[in-house]
């Protein structure tokens, strides 16, 4: 049984394995802690609530991988907070940790430490998901022939896999729209796609899998929720419902009560049978289409005197 003292703040003092730890009142952890104290758990199970560094370490089987300072290390180079904070809380829901591992392998493929740093703030924005080969998911919009929305040349087809090279994407995070295959949140997409309930007009939402070694930077416009890369592959349409929002050209919203009839009478229009001679006198005005020059007098009674040195000799406007 573990020697242990609770104070009246509820802090919690306990030697485990020879070891003295401190837990206190406020830590996450402090109610598994007083749980497994009730159930007079053996000092081994309390270690793993307690020390971060013993139950990660002994979940991760993996040689290269090593817990030192409560950090990841991947072949002695520190690893973002974040993924230790994940891979916690994953060994907390019984979930399998390998896709973390097999993600944290591929990041660190990545030739650019600004890139694999720049992409923990995408992946921590909306906690996108990750797969069992440690890739991850993102979304994009694109038009509703599946090319892309820029060029119009790139096939975004559920299968493809399109890909650039990597000299070819801006790396500089500073700046938002620029060279590089494009994908991000859901919440992105939808700022940025033109969405309607006509299947013929509206844009498309795509799930792409992306590699983190191929991620080339994330661009802080935005608030991170973008990101470029050299290469993707499209998995599936997404399914779910977006937000109606295309507009027109002149910036008006989508009209959904919009009637092409009501427009019947403009389009059955013919103007060759219209003519101007015609149209002056109903008007009551009567004019000399023959060839001749026309020429119109204006009635300058109501103008005001001043405006006389405009006129010519023959009261005129000049």
């Amino acid at each position: 049984m573990a020697a242990y003292l609770i104070s009246d703040e509820g802090n919690i003092s306990i030697v485990l394995n020879g070891r003295q730890y401190f837990v206190s009142s406020t830590d996450k952890d402090h109610s598994l802690v007083m749980d497994a104290l009730k159930a007079d758990k053996t000092e081994d199970e309390i270690v793993l609530i307690i020390d971060k560094e013993a139950r990660v370490q002994d979940y991760l089987l993996d040689s290269e991988v090593k817990i030192k300072d409560g950090c990841v290390v991947y072949q002695e180079e520190e690893v973002h907070n974040a993924l230790t904070e994940k891979i916690i809380s994953f060994m907390r829901l019984g979930l399998p940790v390998q896709p973390l591992i097999n993600f944290l392998k591929n990041m660190m493929k990545n030739p650019s430490f600004s890139s694999r740093k720049e992409l923990f703030d995408f992946l921590a924005h909306k906690s996108l998901p990750i797969t069992e080969d440690g890739h991850f998911l993102a979304y994009k919009a694109v038009s509703n022939d599946f090319k892309d929305k820029y060029t119009g040349d790139v096939d975004n087809s559920v299968g493809e896999t399109p890909s650039m090279a990597r000299f070819g994407v801006d790396d500089d995070r500073n700046n938002g729209c620029s060279a590089g295959l494009h994908a991000g949140t859901l919440e992105y997409v939808q700022s940025y796609g033109r969405f309607c309930e006509d299947e013929d007009v509206t844009d498309q939402c795509i799930i792409v899998k992306i590699n983190p070694e191929d991620v080339v930077s994330v661009p802080t416009d935005c608030n991170c929720q973008k990101l470029r890369t050299t290469s993707y592959e499209v998995l599936a349409l997404y399914s779910g419902e977006m937000e109606y929002n295309l507009a027109t050209d002149e910036g008006d919203e989508w009209d959904e009560d919009y009637d092409d009839d009501d427009y019947e009478d403009y389009e059955d229009y013919d103007t060759d049978d219209w003519d101007l001679s015609e149209h002056l006198e109903e008007l009551g005005e009567e004019v000399n289409l023959d060839g001749s020059p026309v020429t119109f007098q204006i009635d300058v009674t109501s103008v005001n005197p001043f405006e006389d040195q405009f006129k010519d000799k023959n009261g005129f406007y000049n």
